[in-house]
């Protein structure tokens, strides 16, 4: 079953920002490229792949979502979160340092943790060389506690 990604008018209110956004890594704001980043900004919560594809059905296709949303993430425009069910979920990038990220495993909601900095410096043994740093705290959410 295929779900429209955002409607027309919502639609139109994020391809300006996603193409500002893409505009600042310098290259060029394609459709594809266009329409993963503006499915991001509509979306209330992180997507999976899966869920970027059924928006964009058949607009786009699977592979090509793949291949955008790999390079979102490298040019530091989406965050690429792994959940406990192992599938990778996307989302905009709201801040350009690393942080933490906070996972609630009863509504599976993420949220970034900016206080959380981990961008610095980690000592490692000699001859190892990191390539990235994630840190999710597990736990729940503040929506989540509250009683109903």
């Amino acid at each position: 079953m295929s779900v429209r990604a955002v409607p027309p008018a919502a639609e139109a209110d994020t391809l300006d920002p996603a193409r500002e956004l893409i505009a600042r890594t310098g290259a060029r704001a394609t459709t594809p490229r266009l329409r993963v980043l503006s499915t991001l900004l509509s979306a209330q919560r992180p997507l999976s792949h899966l869920d970027v594809v059924e928006r964009l059905d058949p607009v786009i296709d699977r592979v090509t979502v793949y291949r955008v949303l790999e390079w979102l993430t490298d040019e530091g425009l989406a965050h690429k979160l792994a959940g406990d069910d192992r599938v990778w979920r996307f989302s905009v990038a709201t801040v350009q340092h690393r942080h933490a990220h906070f996972h609630c495993r009863v509504c599976g909601r993420f949220y970034c943790i900016e206080s959380f900095r981990t961008d610095l410096p980690v000592a490692l043994p000699q001859g190892f060389a990191a390539e990235a740093l994630e840190i999710t705290i597990k736990g729940v959410c503040a929506d989540c506690r509250e009683p109903r």
